[in-house]
């Protein structure tokens, strides 16, 4: 069956980061009105994976439970660089994910975040036979991957998985053509394959949603009727090839926002592509830490530090220049909200480094913290009722 894109809304549902995933405490019933919402305006493509905690269950609750098979299309992802020491727990994610979405089969399965050091362990436990086995077995209507990586890797993936039936890339204004990343030699590497792009981190775990008062003023006057967010969104599904574009969304006003653009899709304009590029100038000089808070860091660190939220105290002193409030914020959000270890605990092993998809020095952003933001941290109190 070949896999007809045409039936993919523009605009679809990235689930890593629904709110309670790391207690197990997501709110089935407002995830049931986000969906419920999104399905409402014409939306149909729901991005999850095994290594979202949480995520596959609760989407079988909101969304397999309540709509007919054929009113959606889910794409779910098996992963081996974390959690998997054999063969047969690939397997054994397999059947989870089946089992927690409560379907038969899942619509696209993929490999979940080649590139860097990360491949070795995909090609170690031989991760695309047995992708090709779970469509072989009827498990999965098409397969693919999802990859942080260089043009030059994407490049032998391809060649090396030519059944492959799309790529999820990470395409956004920020990186579009920084020498880290190179998106833009990406997705023209994708278009020279003919394989169809998803397109993950448009607005990089929102920061674009959100960004520095220079890259505002911009938009605020270049693109009116755009939120920040949409904005971003817009410049990553006005690329060539693209053919979905995830955006992960925890409130009914940003599901409403974004659907209100993408009910009539219309690409970048040559004027507002330029504003864009200027936003990109923008946001490069302003030295924001490009931390998108998949938390791949986390899964791999020893120590258990909260890793991404020590990156966004440090982004909030970045804009803000406010030592006191991001030193707060640095204990409220790790240690309080992420139940996890503080930077200052971190025994220099560098494995987060190797799985960060961003390429994140993140051992000097902890050197930059301890000298410049944790000096002014206070002990953090709960105001309680």
């Amino acid at each position: 069956m070949a896999f007809d894109t045409s039936r993919i809304k523009p605009l679809g549902f990235g689930t890593m980061r629904f709110e309670g995933r790391e207690t197990d405490s997501i709110n089935i019933e407002h995830t049931c009105q986000l969906v419920d919402a999104f399905m409402a305006s014409g939306g149909n493509y729901f991005d999850t994976a095994w290594a979202y905690p949480n995520s596959e269950k609760a989407l079988g609750q909101a969304l397999v439970a309540r709509y007919p098979r054929e009113a959606f299309f889910i794409t779910s992802k098996c992963v081996t660089w974390t959690c998997c020491e054999s063969e047969a727990d690939l397997e054994r994610q397999l059947q989870e994910t089946l089992s927690a979405l409560g379907v038969d089969y899942v619509d696209m399965y993929l490999m979940h975040n080649l590139g860097g050091k990360r491949t070795a362990s995909f090609e170690a436990f031989h991760c695309w036979d047995f992708v090709k086995s779970v469509k072989e077995r009827g498990l999965a209507k098409h397969i693919g991957f999802s990859a942080h990586c260089t043009p030059q890797e994407l490049e032998g993936f391809l060649q090396q998985y030519p059944e492959a039936e799309m790529v999820q890339l990470q395409v956004n204004y920020a990186d579009w053509d920084s020498p880290s990343f190179l998106e833009r030699q990406c997705v023209e590497v994708a278009n020279a394959h003919g394989v169809p792009i998803a397109v993950m981190e448009p607005v990089k775990g929102g920061l674009l949603a959100n960004p520095p008062q220079s890259v505002k003023d911009i938009l605020d006057d270049a693109l009116p009727n755009d939120s920040y967010a949409t904005a971003a969104l817009r410049f990553a599904a006005s690329q060539p090839g693209v053919f979905v574009t995830l955006s992960g969304m925890n409130t009914l006003a940003q599901v409403e926002d974004n659907m209100r653009v993408f009910r009539n899709f219309k690409p970048l304009t040559s004027e507002e592509s330029a504003a864009i590029q200027r936003a990109q100038q923008a946001l490069q000089g302003s030295g924001i830490v490009p931390c998108t808070g998949c938390d791949y860091c986390a899964k791999v660190c020893p120590q258990n530090i909260g890793i991404s939220g020590a990156m966004t105290a440090l982004n909030y002193y970045i804009n803000y220049e406010d030592a006191e409030t991001a030193a707060y914020q640095l204990g409220f959000v790790v240690r309080f909200n992420q139940g996890k270890a503080m930077p200052e605990e971190c025994i220099q092993c560098g494995a987060c480094e190797q799985a960060c998809p961003q390429n994140i020095p993140i051992l000097e952003c902890f050197q930059r913290l301890a000298t410049e933001v944790t000096p002014h941290r206070q002990p953090v109190t709960l105001m309680r009722s």
